[in-house]
């Protein structure tokens, strides 16, 4: 199955949406995006945070579909519950203060395949093996391919939404004068990007690893060699 959408077209309605949604506030000059405002008063979705008592520990973000169950503590016992298709599910775990980063995440990655089911719905309803189209024929493989495929585009959107390039150029403008964030061959940060990369993930509200992913994605890495990092700053090194 041939894939309809692009990560450029991802960032771009990402974007679009952010801007829509923060002409409805007072915050436009905010450097981070209040997520679960954007799901309920702009996207009119319900957010619920029951404990999960699901087998896997990873799986912290759902998206109901009124159709399939998931499975939550009530009380002391455990319980299928099946949401609608207006509301995103979270762990309740997700709510302490040092976890805030990964719940934006999460939510933002779950309101993405409620955007995504609407905006590509013949790639995006394919991903689920249980409701995908019926009138097409796949294989275990291509199935899997798809779901992937549209995991990763959640994850793509996710990020435009949290951390759309408007929003990432104001933060850089603020705490890197306009410029890009140097990294050495190999992923290596000096001390100073590290502080800097600090004050900035803190700002938009979201994990280290996330921003640096997001400044990959919209190519706001300057990357130099690593023999400049060696020699400059640990004083090591053979002259050539």
């Amino acid at each position: 199955m041939k894939t309809l959408v692009s990560f450029q077209e991802l960032d771009e309605l990402g974007e679009k949406l952010v801007k829509e949604y923060l002409k409805t506030t007072h915050r436009w000059n905010s450097l981070s995006v209040d997520i679960e405002g954007f799901i309920t008063e702009f996207m009119g979705e319900k957010v619920e945070y029951p404990y999960f008592a699901e087998e896997d520990p990873n799986r912290i973000g759902f998206a109901g579909d009124g159709i399939n169950a998931l499975l939550v503590w009530n009380g002391n016992t455990v319980e299928e519950r099946v949401y609608d298709d207006r509301t995103i599910v979270i762990d309740r775990s997700m709510l302490d203060v040092e976890q805030s980063g990964r719940r934006r995440y999460t939510l933002a990655h779950e309101v993405a395949h409620k955007i995504l089911n609407k905006h590509v719905p013949l790639q995006a309803v394919s991903c689920f093996c249980t409701v995908h189209d019926g009138s097409a024929d796949y294989d275990y493989t291509e199935l899997k391919r798809i779901h992937s495929f549209n995991e990763i585009c959640a994850n793509r959107l996710g990020a435009a939404l949290l951390m759309p390039q408007f929003l990432m150029e104001r933060v850089l403008r603020k705490y890197n004068e306009a410029r890009h964030v140097v990294v050495y061959d190999g992923g290596v940060f000096s001390e100073a990007e590290k502080l800097k990369i600090d004050r900035m993930k803190n700002a938009m509200g979201v994990s280290y690893s996330a921003f640096i992913n997001r400044l990959r994605e919209l190519e706001m890495l300057d990357t130099l060699p690593f023999d400049i990092y060696m020699k400059e700053k640990l004083k090591v090194g053979r002259e050539k």
